[in-house]
């Protein structure tokens, strides 16, 4: 008898010891649910309302944008860099074009045209010079060609107004 009241108290423990190993997995399963969806209420709402906020003060951040220089002459593409970025865009990338242009341009890449709008708006490219060229193997959305004109553009008309 006092075999089986050993072997009886050992399994009341091993199970007591189960019940409360699986309650605490599911608290902490509960607790990593709640933290990564984002709709826990420890009162995160105003954390992402801030968030929200910031993304809208600076609408032309999520514009990545590739400049590329066909005018043939050095340094052009730094200096509309500098600009873009003061203006709040990504630059991601930066290059010489394989020929030279007479009219900048601005290509659309990603199939968003007012992306590619707002990059013109920016640098006083003509609208006539925004050019819908789809191009999904890029993970920009928009590439700038600077031309020949590039002495007519913003980057350069501004900078010199302000010296």
């Amino acid at each position: 008898m006092k075999q089986e009241f050993k072997k009886s108290l050992l399994n009341y423990s091993l199970n007591t010891a189960i019940v409360v190993f699986a309650a605490l997995c599911l608290y902490f399963a509960y607790s990593l649910i709640m933290n990564t969806s984002g709709s826990g209420s420890r009162g995160d709402k105003n954390a992402a309302d801030t968030t929200k906020k910031q993304v809208t003060n600076q609408p032309n951040l999520s514009i990545q944008i590739n400049i590329l220089n066909a005018t043939g002459e050095n340094r052009i593409g730094a200096r509309f860099r500098d600009y873009l970025k003061q203006k709040g865009f990504d630059v991601v990338d930066m290059g010489n074009y394989k020929t030279e242009l007479e009219k900048s341009m601005v290509l659309d890449l990603c199939g968003d045209i007012s992306k590619a709008k707002r990059v013109a708006d920016a640098l006083g490219v003509s609208q006539r010079n925004v050019v819908t060229q789809l191009d999904k193997t890029k993970f920009i959305d928009a590439t700038i060609l600077i031309g020949k004109d590039y002495t007519e553009l913003k980057p350069y008309t501004e900078k010199l107004k302000n010296n």
